[in-house]
């Protein structure tokens, strides 16, 4: 499966908005400029209710630094410095509810205390709460509300605020369109070294927008952002590589560039890591690898990847066939409007393979398929069943 070389601005908005790194904070330079952390005299401050302290624990743990890292932990010494107003703390620990492990997950904590940090001026507790109404995270969507929110933090200094308003203007997202503006502030954000800003800046250039078409400048700033560890621009540089756009074609480096932006969830590198595993794309097929990065894409919510995998399930490529679970990923991505997945499944419940015989449900699933592909044939053999009351079953063929 060849992927073309497309817009980058749409897949980059995907990927660096709604699932920000680690909420960054002022305070937080204490940790990264401390070569040895004296946990000891952290604990006996914390104890003595020193918030600055309290938080630095949180930190330490959050971070596993001089400690074992443990989230519950983290969380503990949070709460005991939000409590007491610490904004950044606030905002840290309205982070672990949001994506934390199982049993630490709490959407509605999670905005009351992006809310909490927010009202009292943390820039990063801002960013988030504009972040969950942009998306209706936890909240009802709104517009408004996410552009107060961003804004604000735009206007305290908050870099990675200044790199997503500057998407929202080139998307045309909660905001009348403005590529100029969206040029200005990726320029801004760029120039106080944030890589959400570099990569930002790299895509305009790429794609042309609110500047004339630089390839080789956006492969540029896209290589900075990609360095400096953004999942953006390592997926954006990797398409380049992969297409020989603005940089020499090298599907090796492409496929490297892919997986870092995967190993940090970006779920379109992890769906296009699939695919270049199922079609050997600059390296060798392997049907596991292909599987294991769809699955990861399919359980954020990827549609192709879940009809891939049932694909793959259904004819066993590269893998054990598995009916049950080819029966499970094609209903995943056809409930979804995936024409493909719904061409198999119909094909499945037409020879009642995995599922009991249902030409009725086959016949709804083809006509829903049939909006995208040509299935004729298919529509024509079940109806005909249906009219004979004929359960016999003559199977439809995988399509691609």
């Amino acid at each position: 499966m060849r992927r073309d070389f497309v817009s980058l601005i749409a897949l980059a908005f995907t990927l660096v908005f709604p699932s920000p790194g680690f909420a960054q904070s002022t305070t937080s330079v204490f940790i990264s400029k401390s070569p040895r952390i004296d946990v000891k005299a952290l604990v006996g401050k914390a104890n003595s209710g020193n918030p600055e302290a309290q938080y630095q624990l949180g930190l330490a743990y959050d971070r596993g630094l001089g400690v074992e890292r443990r989230e519950y932990e983290a969380m503990r010494w949070y709460r005991f410095a939000a409590n007491s107003g610490h904004t950044e703390a606030q905002n840290n620990l309205a982070y672990l509810y949001e994506t934390g492990p199982d049993g630490l997950k709490d959407v509605a904590e999670a905005v009351k205390w992006y809310r909490r940090g927010a009202v009292y001026g943390s820039c990063m507790a801002q960013f988030n709460l504009g972040r969950l109404y942009l998306y209706g995270l936890g909240v009802q969507q709104s517009r408004e509300e996410a552009l107060h929110w961003i804004r604000k933090s735009v206007d305290a200094g908050c870099s990675r605020a200044v790199a997503a308003l500057a998407q929202m203007y080139a998307t045309g997202q909660g905001i009348p369109r403005d590529t100029e503006q969206a040029l200005k502030l990726a320029k801004k954000a760029a120039k106080e070294h944030s890589s959400e800003g570099e990569a930002v800046l790299g895509v305009l250039y790429v794609d042309g927008l609110g500047v004339s078409e630089n390839l080789k400048e956006g492969a540029a700033w896209l290589s900075k952002a990609a360095k400096n560890g953004n999942a953006t621009g390592q997926f954006a540089l990797g398409m380049l590589y992969e297409t020989g756009h603005g940089v020499e074609k090298n599907t090796q480096e492409a496929a490297r560039l892919f997986r870092l932006a995967a190993d940090q969830g970006a779920r379109e590198a992890q769906r296009t890591l699939g695919q270049i595993y199922e079609f050997g794309q600059g390296v060798p097929i392997d049907g596991k690898e292909a599987v294991e990065w769809y699955r990861r894409a399919a359980d954020q919510g990827d549609t192709e990847s879940a009809a891939r995998l049932g694909k793959i399930f259904l004819l066993g490529s590269g893998v054990d066939k598995n009916i049950d679970e080819a029966v499970k990923f094609l209903t995943l991505a056809a409930d979804k409007g995936n024409a493909y997945a719904q061409f198999n499944l119909a094909g499945l419940y037409a020879s009642a393979t995995g599922v009991k015989l249902d030409l009725r449900k086959a016949c709804s699933l083809f006509t829903l398929a049939g909006k995208t592909l040509d299935v004729t044939q298919q529509l024509n053999e079940v109806s005909s069943r249906l009219a004979r009351e004929d359960p016999a079953s003559q199977q439809s063929g995988p399509h691609e």
